[in-house]
């Protein structure tokens, strides 16, 4: 039987609680060293447009796909927040979304000549290197991997309602793949190409920052309480 929205929220607000000092740190200090990484290749001229939205459709697709794994093992009826859908609907919509939100980076960067480049390359990974993404990218996985291995594990040692923290932090990125790129490209405004990628790259990483941090705000204060109603 599938849990009521009272009993979700309160394994929520159990499986979320306001986070320790250090786990706060920890968390801020990998969001800064990961922004402060691509504002590096902005600043020396190794980032671009079309690298940094490139970066987080697929750093979002990669962290749904891990949160969707560790459902695996997981009862149904002890998903905290997931519906019940057939694997194969799981990757359609996955694959689906992945190719709304490249859309929307392809619309919105002001050079789509890496683009060409990636889809006629025969070494997509090559292509991520040049584009100096590669590495950070492979660091936020293995963060996003070992989070989730330590989801099921403290599931395994205490029983109970199943909440993936991946998806959790991932809304976030979901956010910027949606709203960053779409931002810069209505704020970047015209005139020279390389000030044009350096204002739209800056207005992506500044929300992208942003969205990761207030996030992690929101974590940091634990999931509320409701209130009762009143009579």
């Amino acid at each position: 039987m599938a849990m009521s929205e009272a009993a979700e929220m309160a394994a929520l607000r159990e499986r979320f609680p306001k986070l320790p000092l250090f786990s706060a740190a920890y968390q801020a200090l990998t969001i800064l060293a990961t922004n402060a990484y691509l504002l590096y290749l902005l600043l020396h001229d190794q980032g671009s447009p079309i690298g940094f939205a490139l970066f987080g459709v697929l750093e979002l697709v990669a962290w749904s796909a891990i949160a969707n794994t560790a459902l695996i093992p997981v009862p149904k009826q002890l998903r905290v927040g997931s519906p019940d859908v057939p694997l194969i609907t799981r990757i359609t919509v996955i694959v689906a979304f992945s190719a709304f939100l490249l859309g929307i980076a392809w619309v919105c960067v002001p050079d789509r000549g890496p683009i060409d480049e990636l889809v006629h390359a025969g070494n997509p990974l090559a292509v991520l290197g040049e584009l100096h993404i590669l590495w950070p990218l492979l660091a936020s996985i293995a963060f996003a991997g070992s989070g989730s291995i330590n989801d099921l594990m403290r599931w395994r040692r205490v029983g109970g309602p199943f909440v993936t923290g991946v998806a959790m932090a991932a809304s976030s990125k979901f956010i910027t793949a949606i709203v960053a790129p779409v931002a810069a490209a209505m704020l970047s405004g015209s005139g020279d190409a390389a000030h044009k990628a350096v204002v739209w790259s800056s207005i992506y990483l500044a929300i992208k920052s942003g969205a990761e941090l207030l996030m992690l705000v929101w974590q940091s204060v634990g999931m509320p309480e409701r209130q009762a109603k009143s009579a």
